[in-house]
């Protein structure tokens, strides 16, 4: 970053790097998701912004020394001030309005608009940078090197994906989803990302999974899309990234899924958790009619969940602390338990470590906070079978809670 010479050069009585650091250093104002947009689509959008700005305000650098149009800065910058505002970047608001101001005093200020426009490159650049989450050092450990086909997937998908995964220094390779996923290009591949939408062949996914692609192969879609696969493919399928997938959200399914197949090699093979016997006697009525214990102490979130895991035919119970969780596993062993880690008293850790040091039989799903990573892997290693992050959609749990039944059936078996 430049360094501030303490000089005003707009005659504001303001230092121009100093309005610029003050930009990039203060808190983004929180801005309210507009109405009918999820929480995905709007931080994509102000990601898609940032992105652009970076790109036109180098082409602005740029056009200073031939080609500069003026009219078309003006416009640019007008539009800048109105969208950064919309998004919550309201010092790019400022930055964009002062530049527009000295379009009309050209070319005795051009030296100044340069100044201007490297500022406005500058904060983009940082904002964009402020929003990417740092990779944890056992991420790339895991990913490192990995060979990951990335298939089917819609251009901006891809675009985001190899940039996440060329952050942890792994290999993506981008195939069309025509492409034979039995192929020697793609059967190479440590793990294998195939786009899941209205047109997929679920028998041809089917073949997949049972082939080549066992034990490697995710889905990323829709969860409408993926709820209607083949119970087959839905119970054989490594993972699955559901609705607005994120890359830091890909990353770690992927590093989860890397670090499972170690342990399954170092390990002999078992049972989950002393679940299989006991499930694989009845596994219709366990797909039907799963016993699940809901813990999470925010009264809407339980409502919630209780009324959609009822209305597919699931037995559901709620409680709101830790304690009156480990006592109901105790008594009552539920097949599934889906486990807020954030509570008072005893929180989800507390009650995994319990439910796992005394070999009780239930599945459970961690329930966190948003890219809060070392939750997700602490979890893991306490011995959690699955996780999902706040904000969720509900039919997500039930997906994740179906695959889960349907892969102890699968082993018990």
């Amino acid at each position: 970053m430049a360094l501030c010479t303490g000089i005003c050069l707009s005659g504001s009585g303001v230092c121009h790097i100093c309005l610029a650091r003050r930009i990039i250093t203060m808190p983004n104002e929180m801005m309210e998701v507009p109405l009918g947009m999820s929480a995905t689509e709007w931080e994509g959008l102000q990601q898609l912004f940032l992105e652009d700005g970076i790109e036109r305000s180098r082409e602005l650098l740029a056009d200073l020394d031939n080609r500069f149009d003026a009219v078309q800065m003006a416009h640019q910058m007008h539009e800048w001030a109105g969208s950064a505002g919309q998004l919550g970047y309201h010092g790019i608001t400022e930055l964009a309005r002062r530049a527009g101001q000295l379009l009309g005093d050209l070319p005795a200020r051009k030296s100044e608009l340069r100044g201007r426009l490297s500022d406005l490159l500058l904060a983009f650049s940082e904002l964009r940078d402020s929003r990417i989450v740092s990779v944890p050092n056992h991420v790339e450990q895991a990913l490192r090197g990995k060979r990951v086909a990335l298939i089917g997937l819609l251009p901006e998908q891809a675009d985001r994906a190899c940039a996440a995964l060329g952050r942890v220094h792994a290999k993506p390779r981008i195939f069309p989803a025509t492409d034979d996923l039995d192929s020697a290009s793609i059967r190479e591949c440590e793990l294998v990302v195939v786009h899941v939408g209205s047109e997929t062949d679920g028998a041809r996914l089917q073949a997949a999974v049972e082939s080549s692609a066992a034990g490697k192969l995710f889905l990323a879609g829709d969860h409408g899309y993926l709820m209607a696969l083949p119970p087959a493919v839905q119970g054989l399928v490594t993972e699955y990234l559901a609705d607005n997938w994120e890359p830091g959200e890909m990353l770690l399914r992927l590093t989860l899924a890397v670090l499972r197949k170690a342990n399954a090699a170092s390990v002999p093979a078992a049972t989950p958790q002393g679940t299989g016997l006991k499930v694989a006697a009845e596994p219709l009525r366990l797909m039907t009619n799963a016993r699940v214990l809901i813990v999470d102490d925010d009264p809407i979130v339980l409502s919630l969940l209780r009324t959609t895991l009822r209305n597919f035919g699931m037995q559901c119970e709620t409680v709101d602390n830790g304690s009156d969780a480990l006592r109901l596993i105790r008594a009552q062993q539920p097949h599934i338990v889906v486990l807020d880690v954030n509570m008072p008293g005893l929180d989800g850790y507390g009650v995994l470590s319990a439910v796992r040091a005394e070999n009780l039989p239930t599945l459970v799903v961690m329930v966190t906070a948003r890219q809060q990573e070392n939750d997700v892997l602490r979890g893991f290693q306490l011995g959690a079978d699955d996780y999902l992050v706040k904000p969720f959609n509900p039919p997500e749990l039930v997906a994740r809670i179906k695959r889960l039944l349907r892969q102890t059936i699968r082993t018990a078996a």
